[in-house]
């Protein structure tokens, strides 16, 4: 099973009138790249979760136009304070391939969490717009695949 991680594209720094931190025009345009490079790699997934906040909505709507995925799902469990734990013992029991779209701090933490077992120390700083592949093999262990960041795709 792959577990995509991604954090969303750059966002506006204050919020709008609705309280809320809509994708900036270079978050928009960083995800597409995104979305193009995946649509390029074939990537499928059979769940797309996004956060409840409207960056990582955003960036999942923009993402889905570059994947091949059966369901989309808004989580409670993937904002940025969240803790991995609950997500954890979710994650555990899927075997298909699935995105979540999110936020740091709580994306880092669940990469330490998957790959270390200790979610309090962060192996990853993962910037606006990266893709990180975690592979679930033998004994429910997790490794890092590949990462991706905007920047590394060709205009």
């Amino acid at each position: 099973m792959k577990l995509f991680c991604v954090r969303h594209g750059h966002a506006e720094q204050l919020p709008n009138y609705m309280g809320e931190r809509p994708l900036t025009k270079e978050g928009i345009f960083e995800i597409g790249k995104v979305a193009t490079y995946l649509r390029r790699q074939e990537i499928q997934v059979a769940y797309l979760m996004y956060s409840e906040k409207l960056r990582a909505r955003q960036s999942a709507k923009i993402l889905s136009t570059g994947i091949i995925t059966v369901s989309t799902e808004e989580s409670a469990l993937l904002g940025p304070q969240c803790s991995t734990k609950p997500f954890i013992d979710l994650v555990q029991g899927w075997h298909d391939d699935t995105m979540l779209v999110g936020h740091m701090p709580f994306l880092s933490h669940l990469v330490s969490a998957l790959i270390l077992g200790n979610d309090s120390c962060d192996i990853l700083r993962i910037l606006p717009g990266t893709v990180i592949c975690l592979e679930r093999i033998e004994n429910h262990q997790w490794i890092l695949n590949w990462i991706m960041h905007p920047d590394l795709i060709p205009n």
